[in-house]
């Protein structure tokens, strides 16, 4: 096969390409992913407000690793690096920049760190694969090349599209849309009037706020018909007069959904959505408000049930109200601050082993049920003397009974589980 490069045509260059490089390639392409997350925390650690929440991190890490995949399939075929393209998922990295306003300096910047953290995996692959030392010299120069023209060829097309992008959102209504929801969302002074006209939407009516998110990146997957399939299932199960769509990126988007009437409790906890129609979504609700107040208010306590959802590590297909969350979503609002005082509360209650869990998951019904040990027995399905045997284990663990501060170790225990620190993988 002859490769369309030239700098790789010829000599020790082709035997460097053909016995070492197309080989790497088909190992980096394998190890694309892994590196792409690799590459999102490496820019992450130098530019950290390019990537202000998991969501841009996630986004940021989609786009390297269409361009690992790409550069990879570039090297394995000996394409001409002139001719890069940049994948949908760095496209719509670089639109999400255009829109969020980034500058294209910044945008530009991360292209290049992560043009670093990619060339510092790939030289590692390559000395693992070439044993010959000549060999290996000559794949690591030529592979380095290709990865700067590559590069080079890439960021001319990304600050294009960049550069069309951000003049069609400066210039669209969109962006209007999105500076009035912003003012309204910081609490600016905005006449509602003016406001509803900018919008499309009727801001004094009644308001249910949503948010609708993907937790990653799937390459091919339409991710804007997910997440539209997902607000339209809670539009027709609420029964709203009107929707009004926000983008918060690539992945996620709040919504507003307005009624005349109140919204009845009953009808929210019976939303449901469809993993069919929208694959891999989330949804996150606010309790419905009155008014330009109600729609901002009903925005933040969805945003808050997100982020419950997320700590709660709520399997797609969810939907999380708020009304059903709220203690949580004020208890950890100060993340640290919450697990000092779980620590706190239930001293070692905190621990994982099953034995221990055990006890807690005891200790929470016993107080659910008024410390009626007969009454969590038969809820547990154990005998009322192994629930006394618990409780009193639980109590040599806690060094106190557990009549005294009951408020607080009841929330500590419904919060054990969401402030719970991950183990790294």
């Amino acid at each position: 096969m002859q490769p369309e490069w030239s700098n790789a045509q010829t000599g020790l260059q082709r035997r460097a390409w053909e016995d070492v490089l197309r080989p790497v390639a088909a190992l980096v392409a394998e190890r694309a992913r892994a590196m792409s997350v690799e590459v999102a925390e490496a820019i992450d650690a130098r530019l950290p407000d390019l990537q202000p929440d998991a969501e841009s991190l996630e986004a940021n890490r989609a786009s390297a690793e269409a361009s690992i995949l790409g550069f990879a399939k570039m090297l394995e075929e000996g394409a001409d690096p002139a001719n890069a393209r940049l994948g949908a998922a760095t496209l719509a990295y670089a639109q999400e920049g255009a829109q969020r306003g980034i500058p294209v300096t910044v945008l530009l910047r991360s292209y290049r760190l992560g043009h670093a953290a990619v060339w510092e995996r790939i030289a590692a692959v390559i000395a693992e694969q070439a044993t010959d030392p000549e060999l290996r010299s000559a794949a690591t120069a030529l592979c380095s090349q290709w990865l700067f023209a590559y590069t080079d060829a890439a960021l001319c097309v990304a600050e294009d599209f960049y550069s069309a992008e951000r003049e069609r959102w400066v210039r669209s209504a969109a962006a209007t849309r999105a500076d009035t929801i912003t003012s309204i969302l910081a609490g600016e002074p905005i006449d509602i009037a003016v406001a509803s006209r900018r919008l499309g939407y009727e801001l004094d009516r009644r308001h249910t706020a949503l948010v609708a998110w993907l937790q990653a990146y799937e390459d091919g997957r339409d991710t804007f018909t997910a997440l539209e399939a997902a607000i339209q299932a809670m539009q027709a199960q609420i029964g709203g007069l009107a929707v009004l769509v926000h983008p918060l990126g690539i992945m996620s988007a709040a919504v507003w959904i307005s009624t005349h009437k109140p919204v009845p409790a009953a009808r929210l906890v019976a939303l449901r959505l469809d993993m069919g129609a929208a694959p891999g979504v989330r949804v996150a609700i606010g309790e419905p408000a009155v008014g330009i107040a109600g729609f901002r208010q009903s925005h933040i306590e969805a945003t808050h049930a997100r982020r419950v959802a997320e700590l709660a590590e709520r399997p797609a297909g969810t939907v999380t109200l708020y009304a059903r969350v709220a203690l949580a979503a004020i208890a950890t609002a100060d993340l640290d601050q919450a697990r000092t005082f779980v620590q706190r509360e239930l001293q070692g209650l905190t621990a994982t082993d099953d034995a221990t869990t055990r006890l807690a998951a005891t200790l929470r019904t016993y107080l659910d049920e008024h410390a009626s040990r007969s009454r969590a027995a038969r809820r547990l399905g154990i005998h009322e003397n192994t629930v006394s045997y618990r409780i009193k284990q639980a109590e040599e663990i806690l060094g106190r009974s557990t009549d005294e501060r009951t408020l607080e170790l009841r929330v500590a225990l419904a919060l054990a589980n969401l402030v719970s620190e991950q183990p790294p993988d």
